[in-house]
């Protein structure tokens, strides 16, 4: 985002919170919990970081991967759609660019009279890593 005016309208007043928030998310290597954002940010409200997570998350710039245990896990995504392969075992988190679930979708919903407004897909499974381990 190189302007304000660009910026996703929850976003267009920037405050130096946000600014901080939005700066952690973007140099973060990847996927990360509310509660290591907030603990990387001891100046920044643990309120702020879970207001900013959900607004970045309505507007597509972060990305929400449910993993194993019902933990929440972040990303920055810049509005790009993609899915996920997520490890049951060491939890390690696989960004899937490809979207072959599209047509899947329509027919199914076309099926049951459904539009579709959006879908999110996780795959869970085992890494290479811990599959090899059993």
């Amino acid at each position: 985002m190189n302007s304000k005016d660009e910026r996703p309208t929850k976003f267009r007043r920037s405050t130096s919170t946000r600014d901080t928030i939005m700066k952690a998310i973007i140099d973060w290597p990847g996927h990360f919990s509310a509660e290591e954002l907030s603990g990387s940010l001891p100046s920044v409200s643990r309120a702020s970081v879970f207001r900013t997570l959900a607004a970045l998350q309505e507007s597509t710039l972060i990305c929400r991967v449910l993993v194993d245990g019902g933990t929440t896990r972040y990303r920055f995504g810049g509005g790009q759609h993609h899915h996920h392969l997520v490890c049951l075992e060491c939890g390690e988190i696989q960004d899937i660019p490809d979207c072959d679930a599209d047509e899947f979708s329509r027919r199914i919903a076309s099926r049951h009279g459904y539009t579709i407004a959006s879908h999110q897909l996780e795959l869970y499974g085992y890494c290479s890593n811990c599959k090899t381990l059993d």
